[in-house]
């Protein structure tokens, strides 16, 4: 019985050694110098795009960023989210300005079940990004948000 439950022991711990038992923010940073944390246990796949990151978990879809080339008519990547902003408030007046470091623009809207900034950077005028992942850890990507 003794050696049924020391290799049993043996057996759960070479088990938990093979998976990580603390989940560690992994940082991503963007083109226009935004950069934010995710908790490593929110996905499992990275997958690259040639203008967006695709995050998955368990096969699902839990994020995506973006990089958006700015609108020539637009003039500003500000200007171009900002505008984003009222086009938004009119139609669904669901969208909230985000509260960003100095220098940077946002706003975030929520539908079916993600919640999607926009974010500009004011010394970066040809690009903008989108982060779009679930509500339930939006709060805690929002409060890792810097400028580099």
């Amino acid at each position: 019985m003794k050696r049924i439950a020391s290799l049993m022991l043996l057996m759960v711990a070479f088990v938990s050694g093979c998976t990580p038992l603390i989940k560690q923010p992994i940082e991503f940073r963007t083109t226009t110098n935004v950069s934010f944390s995710i908790d490593s246990g929110q996905f499992d796949v990275v997958e690259l795009q040639s203008s967006e990151t695709l995050l998955w978990k368990d096969s699902e879809l839990v994020g995506i960023i973006t990089t958006v080339v700015t609108a020539p008519q637009s003039g500003t990547a500000t200007k171009e989210v900002k505008q984003g902003f009222i086009e938004n408030q009119r139609s669904s007046g669901a969208a909230i300005e985000l509260s960003l470091p100095k220098g940077a623009y946002g706003f975030a809207s929520s539908v079916r079940g993600f919640t999607t900034a926009f974010i500009a950077v004011a010394k970066y005028d040809e690009f903008w990004i989108t982060i779009s992942v679930r509500d339930d850890f939006f709060d805690e990507l929002l409060s890792s948000i810097s400028i580099r």
